[in-house]
């Protein structure tokens, strides 16, 4: 596994002494590029083409234009003539609708019974019980007619009568006399239309209907008003006329009174109020803009009651087969122009043909591909262009060959002094961790601790076999390991002012990692959180991967560093020292010489991050790449039980 190396390939290749003749050679190209690009000949086939084929459809395309809008303005004035025709027919059955809905509410006249009922007022409770019955089996007569649209009838005198097609729970407590229509009816002998509403009188109103409120008068004194009939109507019969008017798709009919209250509606996407406003400020047919399309309005009054009827026809849809005439026609015109033109393409093609392919592998070599050659043989001048083509890029790539050599020669020699400078790092690493291990088992020795120094030398011989790959890729678990033999020695060094704990992600298990690049870290950690302090110290080792990135972290609790001090840190740790320049002190070794070691191995957006909080304690992190595999020569299982 090579490691990344940054070659500055420009900087290499301005050193080449073959440079500045390829540098010519491409001059030349693009000259003589430029050359062809400003001669006539190569500009004859497109401008004779061009002006030939421009006149044909400019010609073409204004007399289908002109005879297309000249189509459509008497189209549109014939459908507006049609489309208010069929408007007055609908006015007319609207008419005769709402006329029978007014004839509904003389039905009570005809019976002297109910007339009698509702002219009567007072007695006994049997008495109003008596004309409860009788007006409300009158008004279920009524009901019974086939007519889906009408839903309740009201007759409200002494008390509110009811009549419907389904029972419904009337409020017999309901001030009826605060409503509008209630007072119009009784002041007006005329029926009242009362526009769409929920409906009224009733306990558990659901539906929305519109009324007809009509004056009940006593047959006795004509003059004596006893009370009014209300009938409510879904918007069924109302529909049942409209939809037999098709407006198209994307058109449609909607219908307003003289206060602008809308009626029906059966446009799509509606703009109520502005064609409401519209209709009364301009009564009969005009187009407008509605959502970016073009739309035929046409109005009619309805005179009684004072309705306005609107329809909305997308002229899309009326010029439909106009613009199918206009495009055939634009078709044709083309066809015309394109055989036209072919024709012409063919005599231009065999004078230009041989010009035009050596343009075609001049823009190849532009782009960089100089395996091409012009095979024409012709003894003309633009034979001899040919042959000095082929020549110039065999010179080229000739070139290309030396200067590849060369760049090849300089990217390995600065593969071998990245791998020195790595080996160097790694023998700076060796000496510096035994040191520290060492003294800590010569002092046990010398305190006369003999069985723990024992098992002391024993976590050594492990963790000298673990460095015995240094420069490998070891699985995580095992790092893990040497880790636990590092801080057991340290532990017992310290006598219980050390704990530690170790976790390791499941997800880790199996990963690998450079080997010996958590040590120093959990090293730098029992230094200065442990040693310059009597308190009790802690020490976290984590292991976990995120979005393709594995993060190991090492926390203490100890003294932490001072801003100034973890600046200094972190700048040295961004900076791409050179490892065998050290003074040899040994001096944050481990943590320099660790960074190098993973931006050399895997490149420059991995490495050490740490933060540090004063009496709180310090954090380091290592970032890895994610590795999953094992990598040829780099990864050396120990069979001997580890």
């Amino acid at each position: 596994m090579l490691p990344p190396v940054d070659l500055k390939n420009r900087d290499i290749i301005k050193q080449n002494r073959y440079l500045p003749e390829t540098q010519v050679i491409f001059q030349k190209v693009c000259q003589a590029m430029n050359a062809l690009k400003n001669q006539k000949f190569h500009s004859i086939r497109f401008l004779l083409t061009a002006v030939v084929a421009l006149l044909i459809l400019l010609s073409v395309f204004f007399t289908s234009v002109l005879s297309y809008y000249r189509y459509t303005e008497d189209f549109q004035r014939q459908s507006s003539q049609q489309i208010e025709q069929t408007l007055e027919q609908l006015s007319i059955n609207l008419s005769a609708y709402i006329d029978e809905l007014f004839r509904l509410t003389t039905y009570l006249y005809y019976d002297d019974q109910v007339v009698n009922a509702m002219e009567a007022t007072g007695g006994s409770d049997m008495d109003r019980l008596n004309r409860r019955r009788v007006i409300e089996n009158y008004l279920d007569k009524i009901m019974i007619l086939p007519r889906k649209d009408v839903l309740n009838i009201f007759v409200i005198t002494d008390s509110i009568y009811y009549g419907g097609k389904m029972p419904k729970s009337v409020n017999l407590y309901t001030d009826y006399t605060a409503y509008d229509w209630y007072q119009d009816a009784l002041e007006d002998s005329k029926p009242i239309f009362v526009p769409p509403h929920t409906e009224q009188l009733v306990s558990y109103p659901k539906d929305t209907v519109f009324s007809i409120v009509k004056q009940l008068k006593s047959v006795k004194n004509i003059d004596e008003k006893i009370g009014v009939i209300k009938v409510d109507a879904s918007y069924e019969g109302i529909s049942d006329i409209v939809q037999k008017v098709d407006m198209g798709e994307d058109g449609g009919i909607y219908i307003i009174d003289e206060n602008q209250n809308l009626i029906y509606n059966s446009i799509p996407s509606p703009q109520t109020d502005l064609l409401s406003q519209a209709v009364f400020s301009s009564p009969g047919a005009w187009t407008q803009k509605i959502n970016g399309s073009q739309y035929l309005i046409n109005t009619v009054k309805v005179q009684d009651p004072d309705w306005t009827i609107v329809s909305v026809n997308s002229l899309r849809e009326l010029t439909k087969n106009a613009q199918k005439t206009r495009n055939f026609t634009f078709i044709l015109a083309t066809l015309s122009s394109c055989t036209a033109i072919l024709v012409l393409l063919f005599f231009t093609h065999r004078i230009l043909h041989p010009l035009m392919e050596i343009v075609r592998l001049m823009k190849e070599v532009r782009n960089g591909n100089f395996q091409v050659s012009f095979t024409g043989k012709r003894n003309d001048e633009i034979g001899y262009l040919g042959d000095s083509f082929n020549k110039m890029t065999e010179t080229i790539t000739r070139n290309i060959r030396r200067n590849t050599e060369l760049t090849t020669k300089i990217y390995q020699t600065e593969i071998l002094h990245t791998e020195a400078r790595l080996h160097a790092l790694q023998n700076q690493i060796k000496p510096h961790f035994l040191y520290n291990t060492l003294n800590m088992i010569s002092l046990q020795i010398q305190v006369g601790r003999t069985a723990h120094a024992v098992s002391n030398i024993e976590r050594l011989h492990n963790l000298l076999r673990g460095m015995a790959k240094l420069d490998r890729e070891a699985l995580v678990e095992e790092e893990f390991s040497l880790l636990n033999d590092y801080l057991a020695l340290q532990s017992s060094r310290f006598e219980g002012r050390l704990d530690y704990q170790l976790k390791l992600d499941e997800a880790m298990k199996g990963r690998y990692i450079l080997t010996l690049i958590l040590q120093p870290l959990v090293e730098n950690a029992v230094i200065h959180g442990c040693e310059n302090q009597r308190s009790h110290t802690f020490i976290l080792v984590e292991g976990y991967c995120r979005e393709e990135k594995s993060y190991f972290s090492v926390k203490d609790n100890g003294k932490g560093m001072p801003e100034t001090v973890l600046h200094s840190l972190m700048e040295k740790l961004d900076r791409t020292a050179d490892p065998v320049s050290e003074d040899g002190s040994g001096h944050s070794i481990g943590l320099e010489n660790v960074n190098t070691r993973i931006k050399l191995r895997y490149g420059s957006e991995y490495g050490i991050c740490v933060s540090s909080i004063p009496d709180i304690g310090t954090e380091f992190t290592i970032i890895l790449p994610l590795l999953s595999k094992e990598v040829a020569d780099n990864v050396q299982r120990d069979v001997s039980g580890r």
